[in-house]
């Protein structure tokens, strides 16, 4: 039985720190600063960067709501 809670608690604490990440506004923040940059710079056109953008932006949307929701 040992063994068994033992690994509960392992992926209990994966599961917390992939929570905690996946809270992080900072990466999403960063991620649309770096978007920007490559369409200033031209590496990327206004199409990509308005998909891109888009999806940046549905995934901190996505984390607001579930820190809305869940305090």
């Amino acid at each position: 039985m040992g063994l068994i809670k033992s690994a509960f608690n392992i992926f209990e604490l994966i599961y917390d720190e992939g929570i905690k990440e996946w809270l992080d506004e900072t990466k999403y923040m960063e991620a649309l600063e770096e978007l920007y940059s490559k369409l200033i710079s031209g590496e990327i056109t206004e199409d990509e960067y308005d998909e891109e953008e888009a999806i940046i932006l549905a995934q901190l949307k996505e984390v607001r709501n579930y820190k809305k929701d869940n305090g």
